[in-house]
């Protein structure tokens, strides 16, 4: 069941079968007492409620993945003989996107190097989420496409598309400083995923990056 569902929310229905007809092929269910749970999951019995006669099983919490991937515990049924039979009952928690991406600063600067080839890399952003599980995972973009700089979605690199390509005829005479702006985003890979965005300014006075032909 996913987190943060309203206490009472319905899980699943148990259904025993009982061939005995009339009184005695009535069932009431309980959750009983389970000591040792599995490895890695929570005691559920005080985290569900069975109703006795229908065997709904519903919540009496509001869970966060955050916290608890998952909950075991164990029912009976009865029958008004008192024979009776047990199962265990498994209830995963499903996460949700809660926390948006955070970068570690709201803008980066970074250089292109004289004579920096195809494939360089010149900087790396970083974002962290809370999050965990699938929605917690960061992926990198740019959000418009670039001719001269790609970023490596799982890292966040940025790196060169093209070689740096000096200017034509500059020489060792002094450039002008030039900087161009990327807009990065972070998000998870679930659709609808929150997402963050943050500007990096990279200089590229070595480059003829931008620049008319001569």
């Amino acid at each position: 069941m996913r987190e943060n569902l309203p206490p009472g929310t319905l899980v699943t229905t148990l259904h025993a079968i009982d061939a005995d007809t009339g009184v005695f092929g009535e069932l009431r269910y309980a959750v009983l007492e389970q000591p040792v749970g599995e490895p890695g999951m929570a005691e559920g019995r005080d985290a569900f409620a069975v109703n006795s006669s229908s065997g709904e099983l519903r919540s009496r919490l509001t869970f966060d993945y955050e916290r608890a991937k998952g909950f075991q515990l164990l029912v009976r049924a009865t029958d008004a003989g008192n024979a009776s039979a047990t199962v265990t009952v498994r209830v995963l928690v499903t996460g949700e996107d809660e926390y948006d991406p955070i970068f570690l600063s709201p803008s980066f600067n970074f250089e292109v190097p004289e004579g920096a080839r195809k494939g360089q890399s010149i900087g790396r952003v970083l974002a962290t989420d809370e999050d965990e599980g699938a929605d917690g995972v960061v992926l990198y973009s740019l959000a418009k496409p670039s001719p001269y700089f790609a970023i490596n979605q799982t890292t966040g690199t940025i790196y060169l598309r093209v070689d740096s390509q000096p200017q034509a005829g500059a020489g060792h005479a002094k450039r002008e400083p030039r900087e161009m702006s990327l807009e990065v985003q972070a998000r998870s890979p679930l659709p609808a995923s929150r997402l963050a965005s943050a500007q990096v300014t990279i200089d590229v006075t070595h480059t003829s990056f931008g620049l008319a032909p001569d």
